[in-house]
């Protein structure tokens, strides 16, 4: 038989281990919190700025009528769906006027924009 020395010894380590692996837990919870967190913001510089590189040169080649192959591939490539959808209808349109193109513009404008917002709401979720 097992003496209640043996006992209260084994039921003493198991108790004085909860809170170390508690704390172990919940800093492992906070450190995956707190690189998904790094992780967005850093997502969202970088969009921020594929986006506004991207819609200055897409305003330039809008005016001079070319489109050069690599705004071409970041917008299919780099961006989402929507986004390439919007570039690629623009470019397969036969209509070449400017309202044509300002309203391409305003509406990859705006996705690009919805895109930033989604990014932020995962952000504050996080904060959350």
């Amino acid at each position: 038989m097992i003496s209640e020395t043996l006992i209260g010894v084994i039921i003493g380590g198991v108790v004085g281990s909860i809170a170390p692996l508690a704390t172990l837990f919940y800093n492992h919870l906070h450190w995956k919190r707190e690189a998904k967190l790094t992780h967005l913001k850093s997502e969202r510089v970088r969009l921020e700025q594929l986006f506004e590189k991207t819609l200055t040169r897409f305003k330039d080649a809008i005016k001079a009528k070319s489109y050069p192959s690599d705004m071409s591939a970041a917008f299919i490539v780099l961006m989402s769906k929507e986004i390439s959808e919007l570039y690629d209808n623009f470019m397969m349109g036969n209509d070449e006027s400017p309202e044509t193109a300002r309203m391409a513009y305003l509406d990859i404008a705006v996705a690009m924009k919805k895109e930033l917002a989604k990014v932020d709401k995962k952000i504050n979720d996080c904060i959350s």
